[in-house]
C-alpha cells in the first residue's frame, strides 16, 4: 500500500481536511487516524462535540474499508459514547470484524490523549464493484 496515494485520494475530503484529521497507519484490517480538536469542533459546554468524535471514526472507517480493493461506503453505524475527552487529542482505531464480497464490518475505538476510551462506533459498509488500488 502506497501511503502517499492513499493520502492523495482523501485530500479532497473537505470535512476531514477542515477538521485536521491525519492518517497515521492504514490497512484493510486496521487503520489509525488522529486529530487535535480546534475550538470550531467543541460543544456549547466547551467539550469535544459528539459529532466531531463520530466524524473522526467515520473517516477512519473510510480509510480502512477502501483498502480492501473495492470502493466502500457506509451503510449504517451505531455509536456509544462513554465519557467526555479530557483533552483535545483524539485517536481513532478501526479494526476489521468481518467482510464478504459486498460488505465489511468494523469497530472503531476513539480514545483521548490520556488513552481513555471515549466512544466505540460499529460501522457496516457496502463494497461497490468499483476497483480501487493504492499500490
Amino acid at each position: 500500500m502506497n501511503m502517499e496515494k492513499l493520502k492523495n485520494f482523501f485530500k479532497d475530503d473537505t470535512l476531514a481536511v477542515t477538521m485536521g484529521i491525519q492518517i497515521v497507519s492504514a490497512s484493510f484490517e486496521k487503520a489509525v487516524c488522529t486529530m487535535t480538536v480546534s475550538d470550531d469542533f467543541l460543544n456549547a459546554k466547551g467539550g469535544v462535540h459528539g459529532g466531531t468524535i463520530y466524524s473522526l471514526a467515520d473517516f477512519t472507517f473510510a480509510v480502512a474499508s477502501n483498502l480492501g480493493g473495492k470502493l466502500s461506503v457506509t451503510l449504517d453505524a451505531s455509536v456509544t459514547y462513554f465519557r467526555p475527552a479530557k483533552d483535545r487529542k483524539l485517536v481513532a482505531t478501526a479494526k476489521l470484524v468481518s467482510y464478504t464480497k459486498h460488505t465489511c464490518n468494523y469497530n472503531i475505538e476513539v480514545v483521548d490523549g490520556e488513552n481513555r476510551l471515549i466512544a466505540v462506533v460499529s460501522m457496516n459498509g457496502y463494497r461497490n464493484d468499483i476497483d480501487i488500488n493504492f499500490d
